[in-house]
């Protein structure tokens, strides 16, 4: 009996974010340019995976990656806006300059001391 649980706590383990666990999501500018709600917001791969993602880690954070232009930054803001009225916390929010696609942001999830 021990031994089964055992090794059911061994094949669980991967499930669950830890060190060395980052994961990227990307959100293009053509997904960004439909129209946005709260309902649409949720519908974009790339916010869902992240913030569910987000939900299975301990102390972990989202980092926004944004084109460094002024367009890029209003864009990261609005995004940061929006995923904070789903529940984020803006403490668990850091928007970072320097993408290196003008078309693109990456969210990028994973406990805070690695991102820091």
């Amino acid at each position: 009996m021990i031994i089964r649980i055992v090794l059911l706590v061994l094949l669980l383990m991967p499930l669950s974010p830890s060190a060395n666990s980052l994961r990227i999501f990307t959100l293009s500018a053509d997904a960004w340019a439909q129209p946005r709600s709260g309902e649409a917001i949720t519908q974009y791969n790339a916010v869902r995976s992240a913030i569910n993602y987000w939900e299975q880690g301990i102390d972990s954070a989202i980092l926004i990656r944004y084109p460094g232009e002024d367009s890029g930054e209003i864009w990261a803001t609005e995004l940061r806006d929006w995923i904070i009225s789903l529940g984020i916390p803006s403490d668990y929010l850091q928007l970072v300059p320097g993408s290196q696609a003008a078309d693109e942001i990456k969210l990028i999830v994973g406990p805070r001391d690695e991102l820091k």
